[in-house]
C-alpha cells in the first residue's frame, strides 16, 4: 500500500513550487486513480513543531511518567492525573474579565492555561520542566531525548512508537 500522506516543509516560493509540481501532484493523481478522497491542510511551520512536541510529551514524557512515578502515599496515576498536575503547577490560571450578558456587569473569573496556548518555545520548555522534575523528584528515567525521538512516529491513539516521520 503506497503512504497514505506527504509531509513537506517548505522554505521559498520556489522550493514549494517544485515539490508541489514534481511529488504532490503526481502523489494526489495516484490516490484519486485508487478511489480515495483527500483532505488538504497548509500551516505555519511553527505548528507542526508543535504538533510533534505535543506528541512526544504525551507519547514519551508523560506516558513514561505514568508507568514510573509513584505519589506520595506511593500509588501509581494514570497520564491524565499527572498532565493536569503538571499544566497546573507550571502553566496555573489567569484571571479573565468578561461581561455578563444578562446584568451587564463585569465578572472576574480564573481560567486554566492549556498547553494548546503555547507555542514552540513555551511548549519546549514546559517539556524540559516537566522532564527535569520526573527525573529529579520522581526517579523517572527517559527512553530517549526530543531531539532522537524526532525522527519516529508515534501512534496519536496508543502512544506508541511506529517508525520514522516522513518529511
Amino acid at each position: 500500500m503506497p503512504d497514505m500522506s506527504i509531509q513537506a516543509t517548505w522554505n521559498e516560493p520556489g522550493q514549494a513550487g517544485q515539490h508541489f509540481k514534481n511529488v504532490v501532484v503526481p502523489w494526489c493523481k495516484s490516490m484519486w486513480m485508487a478511489g480515495h478522497r483527500l483532505h488538504v491542510e497548509v500551516r505555519l511551520h511553527e505548528d507542526a513543531k508543535t504538533d510533534r512536541q505535543r506528541k512526544y510529551y504525551h507519547g514519551v514524557v508523560l506516558k513514561t511518567i505514568a508507568q514510573q512515578a509513584r505519589g506520595a502515599d506511593g500509588a501509581q496515576f494514570p497520564l491524565t492525573v499527572w498532565k493536569e498536575y503538571f499544566r497546573s503547577e507550571y502553566l496555573g490560571h489567569k484571571t479573565v474579565t468578561t461581561k455578563n450578558p444578562m446584568t451587564g456587569k463585569k465578572v472576574r473569573r480564573r481560567q486554566r492555561v492549556s498547553t494548546e496556548d503555547l507555542g514552540v518555545k513555551g511548549y519546549s520548555q514546559l517539556i524540559d520542566r516537566v522532564s527535569a522534575f520526573a527525573a529529579t523528584e520522581l526517579g523517572v528515567t527517559f527512553p530517549m531525548p526530543f531531539s532522537e525521538w524526532e525522527r519516529m512516529q508515534v501512534d496519536p491513539d496508543t502512544g506508541e512508537i511506529i517508525g520514522g516521520l516522513h518529511e
